[in-house]
């Protein structure tokens, strides 16, 4: 159980010193791929590297990632390798954190790349908007053909709903932002990452943020890069433990936004319709109608997406229905599952 300190982020004014030390925690397990650009992109901000912390939670990685860390000759205040035993994201966000020194604290996915006014822009708009967390849009670079059909379909709103920071240009609150900036304040309010729901790390996180009198600011001058999943397998596995984490949190009565409960909906839906138009004419015309919908929308959605990066219109539909069908089949075992447990464990 989660036991946040006493207070609420609203009590009073979060508030920075002149140049706040920033702790960036990033989290990782095989990484030797890109923690390197990664850092380097962290030791180019023009905030000044010698105003940054680095702490690199490594979840026992079998590749270079952990030589690549250790042997960085980067400008920062500090550079360390922190282990994560326990394999897990939220687990490493922990361990980072616990190591942390800083005024601010981000987090960043070792998939990533930031530009170099990052760091300034971020503790700039957390200084300006008196949030708890600020951050900003971010931009999906795909590798290779699947990969660019992924990142497409990452950046349309049809895959992705009302996730603003995905496409959104417009500063404003939302309910939550890749690589938060946050202030010190949240870690000693809302207390630690939870530990038993893997894959709901930031959102999660946020949601509690915002119950304890917290703003979340999306500032559209706050850039970074991911580069996604490479093949719709994967892409397919990691969906599917993001939806899982979200049926978890609904099960245990934690909020939750719209665009979670959609590709549970569908799934489940479909199925339903196929079961009831087995005695009825009527299910059998919705379903049909709901399908000629949706292959409909998401290819319009999908040629408008490919058509800024050059990508497949095909393959980023396919993309767009691998995340819709594996987020909603994880939503829903991921529910069911922490049900059976909570009521094996009254």
């Amino acid at each position: 159980m989660i036991s946040p300190a006493a207070g609420r982020l609203d009590d009073l004014p979060l508030v920075l010193p002149a140049r706040p030390l920033v702790s960036i925690v990033i989290p990782c397990l095989n990484e030797e791929r890109y923690i390197t650009g990664l850092l380097d992109s962290l030791a180019a901000q023009d905030y000044g590297a010698d105003g940054i912390e680095v702490l690199v939670a490594d979840g026992g990685s079998t590749d270079r990632t952990r030589e690549l860390v250790a042997a960085y000759a980067g400008p920062f205040a500090r550079l360390e390798l922190v282990d994560n035993p326990r394999r897990i994201t939220v687990c490493g966000l922990n361990a980072g954190m616990d190591a942390s020194r800083g005024d601010c604290w981000i987090i960043i996915g070792a998939h990533s790349h930031v530009r170099p006014d990052f760091v300034r822009e971020s503790v700039q708009a957390l200084a300006r908007t008196g949030a708890a967390c600020v951050g900003g849009p971010i931009e999906t670079i795909g590798e290779g053909t699947v990969g660019r059909a992924i990142a497409a379909a990452m950046s349309s709103p049809f895959g992705v709903g009302n996730a603003k920071f995905r496409y959104a240009a417009e500063e404003g609150e939302v309910d939550t932002v890749p690589f938060g900036c946050y202030h010190r304040r949240v870690w000693e309010v809302v207390g630690r990452f939870d530990e038993t729901v893997d894959g709901a790390d930031e959102d999660s996180y946020n949601a509690r943020l915002i119950e304890a009198g917290g703003r979340i600011v999306l500032v559209p001058s706050i850039r970074s890069s991911y580069f996604p999943r490479r093949t719709l397998g994967a892409l397919a596995r990691q969906y599917h433990e993001y939806g899982a984490a979200k049926g978890v949190l609904l099960s245990r009565g934690r909020p939750l936004q719209p665009r979670h409960f959609a590709p549970a909906a569908m799934v489940a839906g479909g199925p339903a319709l196929v079961v009831l138009g087995l005695g009825a004419r009527w299910p059998r015309r919705l379903l049909k109608a709901l399908a000629v919908l949706y292959v409909a929308g998401g290819m319009a959605a999908s040629r408008r997406a490919a058509r800024k990066s050059g990508a497949n219109p095909f393959l980023t539909f396919a993309a767009m229905a691998t995340m819709h069908a594996s987020y909603g089949l994880g939503f829903i075992q991921g529910a069911w599952r922490e049900r059976r447990r909570l009521a094996a464990s009254r």
